[in-house]
């Protein structure tokens, strides 16, 4: 049916918006939901959109935009190009062409397009959430008008065997199946109080689960356990974000004065890892930006810090979350060193403030912050890196200096491999592009045709040691069917030293080449065949 709605030129186009706009590792998930088989109803749409229902936790409802992949949507909690949308597009991709063919393509180093769509959460607005835990409420006296301590007394009443339950089975999954749930409670509340109860629920299982890594685990966190607080955090700057900040302090100016000392007592919380940092940090930045609540915030930091009783682990906490306070002052150089010689603090956690002054268009503080960033840029794990670079040659194009950016791009290797091979290229760099190649020992075949055609075009020469390279890695493969492809790739080689004016080197390579190898009978015989064996 598809087949006869669509076109391949149609598929290859989505294809390419795809590869440019979505994360390598979210289209390989995408592609084993689709060979799990789990995308069905697939139709199309006005001849643009293509419409699907894709099983996962629950079955969520795809809608991909074919003239523009950007624009398409899925029902999930995840707010950008998700693993469904991915999903669908290799249903349709399928009756044209191979899709292992495309996933190798997406599997390959390359360069992310930016788009406004990265500054956002990667989670969508809490409220949706709330409505997804609809159908799993928990009974509870709770009512819109409920106050935040009554929802705490509630959160311990409700989760009184979850420690129980997250020993004798799967942590992750009890904690955060009880998380989903309980926000069922506020499914008939007006959405901003849903949306305060949200982050205190949050809050609640995140301080859970830290507890839990702390009683029962010898303060180890496994990485299933790292990943539900990861996830935690993500749905707790989504919340945040897309939280109506004047409804809140209008309407219910209690519940978040409420909110306020909660997470004030959360600066002495003493915790085996730096979650609840972050979470105080997320609080602050989003909801609790008073400028009268910050200066009696800071000045208790201050005391607590330069207190003589206060312990040295103590004091070190209390300079973590002060610094905080030194962004919102924009005093960021402050920050930044307190916070860079703590090696517990990666990428992730700067990338809150990086994307806010991105969203800001405060490209000059975002390139300050990349300076003093470089080193993390360069050793953070590759989703986090792409995101990252993407924002930053925006900040370099919008600031002028996109030109400029070969220097920084250099000191991210091996990281920033794709993005300095393009920077190389486009600035007809070709020589250090090709010794980037040879130095990272890159097969031919990834390089284009076109790529291989316009430097033959400039400087011959320079393809030499890419093509003998090959030449001698496809004769020690030792096979007639790779000598063969050893004699193409040889007079494609005469050609490049033609155009060089060096047919005299080619011929003594060729001689060279034959002496080094008279033991090979086959690859002798092709050499004949070739006439390249003179």
């Amino acid at each position: 049916m598809l087949q006869r709605e669509l076109t391949r030129d149609q598929a290859n186009q989505v294809g390419e918006q795809i590869l440019a706009q979505i994360e390598g590792h979210i289209i390989e998930r995408g592609y084993h939901y689709f060979s799990d088989g789990v995308v069905f109803n697939t139709r199309v749409e006005k001849g643009t959109i293509l419409l699907s229902d894709v099983q996962g936790s629950a079955v969520y409802h795809i809608a991909l935009d074919l003239d523009t992949v950007q624009n398409s949507t899925c029902s999930c909690p995840y707010s950008r190009l998700c693993k469904h949308i991915a999903a669908t597009f290799f249903q349709m991709y399928s009756v044209f062409e191979n899709p292992r063919h495309f996933l190798a393509r997406a599997q390959k180093s390359r360069r992310v397009q930016f788009s406004k769509a990265m500054l956002t959460p990667a989670y969508k607005n809490g409220s949706q959430l709330i409505a997804g835990s609809e159908a799993h409420a928990v009974q509870s006296s709770l009512t819109a008008t409920s106050t935040v301590r009554d929802w705490w007394a509630f959160f311990e009443s409700w989760t009184r065997n979850l420690s129980a339950a997250m020993e004798t089975y799967r942590a992750s999954t009890e904690l955060f199946s009880s998380y989903q749930n309980v926000l069922g409670v506020a499914a008939s509340w007006p959405s901003d109080r849903a949306q305060l109860f949200t982050i205190h629920a949050n809050l609640f299982h995140l301080l859970t689960l830290q507890e839990f890594v702390k009683k029962y685990r010898q303060s180890f966190w496994y990485l299933d356990l790292t990943q539900t607080a990861e996830r935690l955090l993500e749905q707790l700057e989504a919340s945040l974000y897309y939280a109506d900040l004047a409804s809140l302090r209008q309407n219910h100016a209690e519940a978040v004065k409420e909110t306020l000392l909660i997470v004030k007592r959360m600066k002495s919380h003493d915790s085996s890892s730096l979650y609840w940092s972050f979470a105080y940090h997320m609080m602050w930045w989003y909801l609790l930006h008073d400028q009268s609540w910050v200066l009696d915030e800071t000045s208790e930091l201050d005391q607590l810090i330069h207190n003589p009783e206060t312990k040295a682990n103590e004091k070190e906490r209390y300079l973590l979350l002060r610094a905080l306070f030194y962004v919102m002052e924009h005093n960021d150089e402050a920050a930044l060193r307190i916070w860079l010689p703590n090696r517990q603090l990666t990428l992730s956690f700067y990338l809150t403030y990086l994307k806010s002054f991105a969203r800001e268009n405060d490209w000059p503080r975002f390139l300050f912050w990349m300076e003093w960033l470089e080193q993390l840029v360069g050793q953070a794990e590759t989703g986090q890196y792409r995101l990252v670079t993407a924002i930053w040659l925006e900040a370099m194009e919008q600031t002028g200096q996109l030109t400029e950016s070969g220097a920084m791009l250099k000191r991210f290797l091996p990281n920033s491999f794709h993005e300095y091979a393009t920077y190389l290229y486009e600035n007809k760099r070709y020589k250090q592009w090709i010794d980037l190649h040879m130095s990272y020992q890159v097969p031919l075949s990834d390089i284009t045709a076109a790529q291989a055609k316009e430097i033959e075009d400039s400087v011959p020469a320079l393809l030499f040691p890419l093509y003998l390279r090959e030449v001698n890695r496809l004769i020690n493969e030792r096979n007639r069917p790779a000598y063969k492809e050893a004699i193409k790739l040889l007079k494609k080689v005469r050609s490049a030293y033609s155009k060089a004016n060096e047919e005299a080197r080619f011929e003594r390579y060729v001689d060279q080449l034959s002496a080094k190898y008279n033991r090979l009978r086959a690859f002798q015989e092709e050499l004949r065949r070739g006439n390249l064996n003179l």
